[in-house]
């Protein structure tokens, strides 16, 4: 696969990389970079490999206790030993996937994404953990096979048009101090711990690239972190980012690579452009209005109505998803809240799934997908779905008018006359029928929405000035492409 290959790096792996937008681009328009470009609706493939006792309490309550995947599988461990606890966790896998019903994602959720987080311990079967805090369990990893797994949830959600975000949710030392890390660590060690980036960046990322991302076409990214604590300066995380970038981006330049926003989203827009790094990352924000005692001050309908503005990302500095959501809202939330729950529930992830595709060009992941027990309620996908409670992709083609295209053209060139003595509309209209056929070929593959906004536009921008020049009147470019995206990429 050749899309946008030519790109090359040249900076060391501890220097903050600075891409150069006018370098060679090459656009190959195939599956792989739909899978990697579009905006996706999708769901969290939440405890099947990072483990958490809510949502599967397999090795936790039957045997190992704790209360994370380290606590309850060393538990496990030395009440049984290496093989069994192996032996559980395959139980535990082989279960989770014979559960999930494909059918009712592809043809009821017509997802085109799932989100997949996994712990630096599953990589390679526990092929990375010397020197780190599951090296203890090594030998349980390796034949429980979660890598072997993860391959196999690969390949079935491509025989579905499904892709697949590689979420590294567990770091070792943590990222913040929530047992979903993997070990509960306060306060977390990660970003401050050297011999911790540099198994990262310069071992576990290189592999996980090569291994997985680079190989299967239904790969939409790899994600480096899962939640990273707000730092109003965050050196230490910037120089991580920096780092697992350059690592992962010198094999494979193409690829996606999701960070945290840390709970600040214009904090990381502002740090992506102003290193040039907006054509190889993803920003990846939560959105969750159960947690804050600001929210659990409100009433329902406040929380409902306050979304847009409450939820607005720097869409045009960088691109976003949204990583986890659901339709929960806390009890004291409830308690301020008056008329029928379910309808609350119901505008309230309508109101999400309506906002998120318009703001975060990457999509969304509901959080999280099935439970051992029951549904999970306003947690599950199933149950929201099911009823009704989010808005799911069009499953219609809408054809592009070209008398339109044609239209919004001639009156570029009307408004424009007699304002100047040169101009270059030619480079408007490149533009925007550019775009049109962008979008045109994401729409013929299980009608997808061009994605990425930020992304796709400057590599296509790039593009263009190798193969025409640049110019002053490139802005007429950019209002061209803009525009395309603007009326047409629905």
């Amino acid at each position: 696969m050749t899309f946008f290959r030519a790109i090359k790096n040249k900076f060391e792996h501890n220097q903050t990389p600075n891409f150069d937008s006018t370098e060679e681009v090459t656009i190959n328009m195939d599956k792989r970079a739909i899978y990697r470009n579009r905006t996706n609706y999708g769901v969290n493939i939440g405890s099947l490999f990072v483990l958490e006792s809510w949502i599967y309490d397999d090795i936790f309550n039957e045997v190992g206790g704790g209360n994370t995947e380290l606590d309850a599988v060393s538990n496990c461990q030395a009440k049984l030993n290496t093989q069994e606890t192996a032996n559980k966790l395959r139980q535990h896998y082989e279960s989770y996937l014979d559960k999930i019903d494909w059918n009712f994602l592809r043809d009821r959720a017509n997802i085109t994404s799932i989100r997949v987080p996994i712990g630096y311990w599953h990589v390679n079967n526990g092929g990375f953990l010397q020197g780190l805090p599951f090296e203890h369990l090594a030998g349980v990893y390796q034949n429980a096979r979660p890598w072997d797994y993860l391959k196999q949830l690969i390949n079935v959600a491509g025989q579905n048009n499904i892709s697949v975000l590689i979420d590294l949710h567990g770091l070792p030392g943590g990222a913040n101090d929530q047992a979903h890390s993997g070990a509960i660590n306060n306060p977390p060690k990660f970003f401050k711990t050297p011999a911790y980036v540099n198994k990262v960046c310069d071992e576990i990322l290189p592999f996980i690239t090569r291994d997985i991302c680079s190989p299967f076409e239904n790969i939409a990214g790899l994600q480096i972190v899962n939640e990273t604590y707000f730092d109003n300066n965050a050196n230490d995380i910037k120089a991580y980012y920096s780092r697992a970038i350059s690592s992962i981006s010198n094999i494979d330049n193409t690829l996606a690579v999701v960070i945290s926003d840390g709970w600040w989203s214009e904090q990381w827009s502002n740090w992506l452009a102003e290193n040039k790094l907006e054509s190889n990352a993803v920003i990846d924000t939560h959105v969750y209005r159960c947690f804050s005692n600001e929210d659990k001050g409100k009433d329902a309908g406040t929380i409902i109505n306050q979304l847009p503005g409450s939820v607005n990302l720097p869409k045009d500095k960088a691109d976003f998803t949204v990583g986890e959501f659901s339709c929960v809202l806390d009890e004291e939330t409830w308690k301020r809240t008056q008329g029928d729950r379910n309808v609350h529930i119901s505008n309230f992830g309508v109101m999400q799934t309506t906002i998120f595709p318009k703001v975060a060009s990457f999509g969304w992941y509901f959080w999280t997908l099935q439970f051992k027990y029951g549904d999970g309620g306003e947690w599950g996908f199933v149950p929201m779905v099911s009823k009704n409670n989010l808005i799911l992709r069009s499953r219609n083609v809408v054809p592009i008018d070209q008398n339109r295209v044609n239209q919004i053209i001639n009156d570029h060139i009307e408004y424009w006359k007699g304002k100047g003595n040169k101009f270059e509309h030619w480079r408007f209209e490149d533009a925007i029928r550019q775009a049109v056929n962008d979008i045109a070929s994401f729409n013929q593959f299980n009608n997808s929405r061009l994605g990425r906004w930020r992304s796709w536009t400057l590599r296509r921008r790039a593009e263009y000035i190798k193969a025409k020049g640049d110019s002053e009147f490139m802005w007429e470019w950019d209002q061209g492409y803009q525009k395309g995206l603007d009326e047409f990429n629905h």
